[in-house]
């Protein structure tokens, strides 16, 4: 038998993580300790109630006519609740899929000129916000982060944020400046159907995932270290609602960048 109280000691013991109760469901949040000033915590809280409406919708979708979960997919169906979620936080100030010139000066990464698409812009509490999205899926029985599947992707959308620097400055949009945040979304999961014991495994292995994340998205490049992240524990009816996989936990990992002052800038 898991020990709750255990579970609970490893939470409260790891610095600036918080337990969290929002929609009649439960999270776990850590965030930097360096990270302060006003574009920041704005940023943290758009992510924060982004993450929490997205999860309030994914309940929706485990019901008595079916369960067929957005995060038990692609990046691609994940936007049938991140969109709306977005959208209902910034007041329907939102464009997905915005065109966009892409060009990278950073030496780590490699990303040739060329136009393309931003995943999401919107306007929040006075500033504008672009952001790109990831997603993938972390064993939680395993001590490994998938290098190609987490790590990789976690690279490119920061390769991608910065590709945008020289593109953000031309908005004239009248805010106090544009704030990159890259989202990375993962899925755990077991292969095996749903049980009691593998559910609290899952709730004992999230201090060590936290730790784990931090430290492997950042091996490559330390300034990529995540400065949020957010787990939500699924509740145990819609886990156990699927009868071949384990889909217990979902997490929003999040790298929020500097406020760039933009061409329409309010001074």
């Amino acid at each position: 038998m898991i020990n709750f109280a255990y579970y609970k000691e490893q939470i409260y013991k790891l610095e600036y993580m918080e337990i969290i109760n929002k929609h009649r469901l439960s999270f776990v949040e850590t965030f930097s300790e360096n990270e302060e000033g006003e574009s920041f915590l704005v940023a943290k809280e758009l992510v924060n109630n982004l993450f929490f409406e997205m999860a309030k919708l994914c309940t929706k979708y485990s019901n008595e006519t079916f369960c067929d979960l957005p995060y038990t997919y692609r990046e691609r169906q994940l936007d049938s609740v991140l969109l709306p979620a977005l959208s209902k936080i910034c007041n329907s100030m939102v464009f997905a899929e915005l065109p966009a010139k892409r060009e990278c000066n950073n030496r780590r990464f490699h990303v040739e000129k060329s136009s393309g698409r931003l995943d999401y812009w919107c306007m929040y509490k006075d500033y504008s916000f672009v952001l790109e999205l990831k997603h993938s899926y972390d064993c939680f029985t395993t001590p490994k982060t998938r290098e190609r599947t987490i790590t990789e992707r976690w690279i490119k959308m920061n390769e991608q944020l910065d590709s945008l620097k020289k593109e953000i400055k031309q908005y004239e949009e009248k805010t106090k400046g544009v704030i990159r945040i890259g989202l990375h979304i993962m899925t755990s999961y077991s292969d095996k159907t749903p049980n009691n014991q593998l559910y609290l495994e899952f709730l004992n292995s999230i201090p060590l995932t936290f730790e784990r994340l931090q430290k492997d998205l950042s091996k490559r490049f330390s300034s990529l270290k995540p400065n949020l992240m957010i787990c939500w524990k699924i509740p145990k009816k819609i886990v156990f609602n699927d009868s071949e996989q384990t889909f217990p936990g979902l997490w929003a990992i999040a790298k929020i960048y500097p406020v760039i002052k933009h061409h329409g800038a309010i001074v």
